[in-house]
């Protein structure tokens, strides 16, 4: 057992490494995330100049931000092995399991990356100041977790369907909405200047792992005939 795991571990860093190298030769996800972030935060300033936002509009803001900046780069998850058709030679040398954790792996590493280019500047542009940084670290890298978990497993099982980019936002949203809501509500309850519940935390995490769980085991099932 500890081999196989070993094994599996190995095979997912493998997976990761090989799509963030395809990634810097390209740069075509990277580009697409900063150029719509960029968009999208400065839209935001120019519309919210001058007003004083509530916790509540300031949290909502910053996850639609996130989430609509993830919807335009983590659909192409899957993509350029469906169009060089190399996904059937992944499935000979690795298990479907690794090659959906390395495209999660690979998903999530690049939103956390977005988010602490989208923060700092979310923070300059409409003068937000967060005093609970710990707390926050923890909500953001759950909420980026769990976006990016079910956008890969959503684009795994999109890839093969005609209109399957705008099929994408309008599937994973329904998804992906039970840890957006929580997501929001607890960088809410941070900007008031408390502390988000142990339950809100672990509800996070639970919603996570059966993310993860959910494309460990359905992965074979679904694109691997």
């Amino acid at each position: 057992m500890p081999v196989n795991i070993l094994s599996l571990a190995n095979a997912v860093w493998i997976l990761f490494k090989k799509d963030l190298l395809c990634e810097f030769r390209t740069g075509y996800a990277i580009g697409t995330l900063l150029m719509f972030a960029l968009l999208i935060l400065s839209s935001i300033s120019m519309t919210f100049s001058g007003i004083s936002l509530s916790a509540e509009l300031t949290a909502n803001l910053l996850w639609m931000i996130i989430f609509f900046c993830s919807m335009a780069g983590l659909g192409r998850a899957f993509l350029e092995e469906q169009e060089t058709g190399t996904l059937f030679t992944l499935s000979i040398y690795f298990r479907p399991q690794a090659i959906v954790l390395g495209k999660m792996l690979y998903n999530i590493a690049l939103l956390i990356g977005l988010t602490c280019l989208i923060v700092p500047l979310f923070m300059i542009f409409l003068h937000v100041d967060f005093q609970l940084w710990r707390e926050l670290f923890a909500v953001l890298l759950l909420g980026d977790i769990g976006i990016g978990a079910v956008s890969t497993l959503m684009a795994a099982m999109l890839g093969g369907a005609q209109g399957k980019h705008s099929l994408f936002t309008v599937l994973t949203l329904p998804i992906i909405l039970p840890q957006f809501l929580s997501a929001i509500h607890a960088t809410m309850t941070i900007l008031s200047g408390n502390v988000p519940t142990i339950q809100e935390i672990a509800y996070m995490l639970g919603y996570d792992s059966i993310m993860i769980l959910a494309g460990y085991m359905l992965y074979s099932f679904i694109c691997c005939e």
